[in-house]
């Protein structure tokens, strides 16, 4: 339980930084984005899923695929905000984690675009 609440506490230090919250809240984001994207790609039936874990569970159940890819997107979160790390380089391995998210809803838009 102690550690539980080490952990909670973690979190409550890491978001007390405005830039962590804007880290994590433009994770968050992109992850969102590219589960969009990659549904509207799919939908189109021009796409397929190019993750051969994903793509059996998209074609059979999108909703559960999408709740496994928001619950691990949690999970990247809570072990990103819970490193034992100095707040600057805890804040960098957050934005690289970021910025890396933010590359496969790029691509799936640079698609449908047709570029």
């Amino acid at each position: 339980m102690a550690c539980a609440r080490e952990r909670a506490a973690r979190i409550r230090e890491a978001f007390a930084w405005r830039d962590v919250r804007v880290a994590v809240s433009v994770f968050c984001a992109a992850q969102l984005l590219d589960a969009l994207t990659t549904y509207v790609a799919l939908s189109s039936h021009r796409f397929q899923e190019a993750n051969p874990l994903l793509g059996s569970v998209l074609d059979s159940h999108p909703a559960a695929a999408l709740a496994v890819k928001l619950l691990l997107a949690a999970t990247v979160v809570i072990a990103l905000l819970t490193l034992r790390l100095r707040w600057r380089l805890r804040l960098m391995v957050i934005l690289l984690f970021t910025a890396a998210s933010l590359v496969a809803p790029l691509a799936n838009v640079l698609r449908l675009a047709g570029a």
